[in-house]
């Protein structure tokens, strides 16, 4: 019996290593914590978020291996998903990898870096 321990642990160890979190645009998009409306990749981890301001009325934290590179540039197809959803980036309100969308007087806010990126929802009385 302790025989066989050996190799049922080495094979479990085998297919949990093979459950990473990693994105892929094939696996789709699920909606947001924070607001129904904002896509996310269904395969995002959520943890623990940042702290809400005076501008940030709600905040969710994913981690997600590959939905950033190092300088934090996102998977182009994640851009199109949340265009397609809806969103329009205000593009002139961009600053590096941080990124604002606008819809129906929401406005969102999308931090994106290495396997991990922040989702806030801003306050209505926010000035960008």
């Amino acid at each position: 019996m302790k025989r066989l321990l050996l190799p049922i642990l080495l094979v479990a160890a085998g297919v949990m290593s093979g459950c990473v979190y990693e994105y892929t645009d094939e696996d789709g998009y699920r909606m947001a914590v924070i607001n129904e409306g904002f896509p996310v990749p269904k395969n995002a981890y959520e943890v623990k978020p940042e702290d809400c301001t005076t501008e940030i009325a709600k905040s969710a934290k994913y981690k997600l291996k590959g939905i950033g590179d190092e300088e934090g540039t996102p998977p182009e197809e994640y851009l199109e998903e949340i265009q397609s959803w809806g969103w329009t980036e205000l593009e002139d309100k961009r600053v590096g990898h941080i990124h604002y969308y606008e819809k129906k007087g929401k406005i969102m806010s999308l931090i994106i870096q290495e396997n991990v990126f922040d989702l806030f929802e801003m306050t209505d009385n926010i000035e960008l």
